[in-house]
């Protein structure tokens, strides 16, 4: 197997290159050859998917080690981090501090997209706003723009027996997952869940979101790339909001990606890519190649990003183990 620092850099070959030779501190070739000179590192990031509902033990966890070893400059979730639906601030604050922990694994900074169930109804709010502030907000780094967008505003909470039948099979996961899996197709057929199904898909734009990122967007027309990001692919759901954010984006060179369905595609939209994570962590919702556990890392070059989409049992440490158990 070749190791990843002995291979020849991009567009290197072996026959003679007309590209002015490098030298090392000696003043000797360099031992490769085509490869233009090494420049500043790249902007790098990668993105995650959700880590829940009903995280798989470990899953997520192992995923902020793998992801460590990629060295990106940070990390950014398409939502769903911790367990929603708790009707208590004690629980609240407990699943945030767990997934700290697991966050901490990383040595990157990680950001955070608000998915349904990390904003699932005004208890989680409230504990998001202590840690994070206003649940949309941009960024500007490496001649890029961040703009990360709240797809729970107003947040929706669930009916008080969804919610409850809900955490119930929550603690069932975290005690005994294998009767948890036995039980979920019952689980997800039931009236109450069945029922909650439209609300947990509802996508909420206020018009004064809508208004700060036509702002923003407006703002920063420099960018060399705008990197969207939110938690439901609302282009999926033809959202009126969303639709105002798009026609804002305008002709400039962009990428959205969102999260929330559990099962992974790509779309191209009027030459833009439209990227639908799948799972870091949470449980599947239906068959199909889109099924898989993965992280995408992204690498802004002067001709546009290059995409990485690895699959987490295909993050390999020199051992060449993932480290994952329960990951598809």
């Amino acid at each position: 197997m070749m190791l990843a620092g002995s291979a020849l850099l991009p567009g290197a070959a072996l026959a003679q290159s007309t590209a002015p030779a490098m030298r090392d501190a000696n003043g000797l070739p360099a031992p490769w050859a085509g490869a233009a000179e090494i420049g500043p590192k790249p902007l790098t990031f990668t993105v995650v998917g959700d880590n829940t509902a009903f995280a798989r033990p470990g899953v997520f966890d192992q995923t902020m080690t793998q992801v460590s070893w990629l060295q990106p400059d940070f990390v950014l979730s398409v939502g769903d981090v911790i367990e929603g639906y708790a009707e208590d601030a004690e629980t609240v604050a407990r699943r945030w501090a767990e997934a700290q922990l697991s966050v901490e694994k990383l040595g990157r900074p990680f950001l955070v997209c608000g998915g349904n169930h990390d904003l699932s109804n005004p208890i989680y709010a409230e504990a998001w706003a202590e840690r994070f502030g206003r649940p949309w907000r941009s960024f500007a780094y490496k001649n890029a723009l961040f703009l990360i967008l709240c797809t729970e505003d107003p947040v929706i909470p669930l009916a008080s027996g969804a919610a409850a039948s809900f955490n119930a099979m929550v603690e069932l996961v975290g005690v005994d997952f294998n009767r948890a899996l036995q039980e979920m197709d019952a689980f997800i057929a039931s009236p109450e869940i069945a029922a909650s199904r439209d609300l947990t898909n509802q996508v909420n734009i206020s018009d004064e979101q809508v208004a700060w990122a036509v702002d923003t967007l407006a703002e920063n027309r420099g960018a060399q790339w705008t990197f969207v990001f939110l938690h439901k692919p609302a282009w999926k759901s033809e959202n009126r909001q969303f639709a105002k954010i798009q026609a804002a984006l305008g002709d400039r060179p962009y990428t959205v990606f969102a999260g929330h369905t559990h099962y992974a595609t790509h779309e191209l939209i009027s030459g833009r890519d439209y990227v639908n994570m799948g799972t870091s962590g949470g449980i599947r919702t239906r068959p199909g190649p889109g099924n898989f556990d993965h992280v995408v890392n992204v690498t802004l070059t002067p001709k546009g990003p290059v995409y990485a989409n690895v699959r987490l049992t295909g993050l390999l440490d020199l051992a060449g183990q993932s480290g994952q158990t329960l990951a598809y």
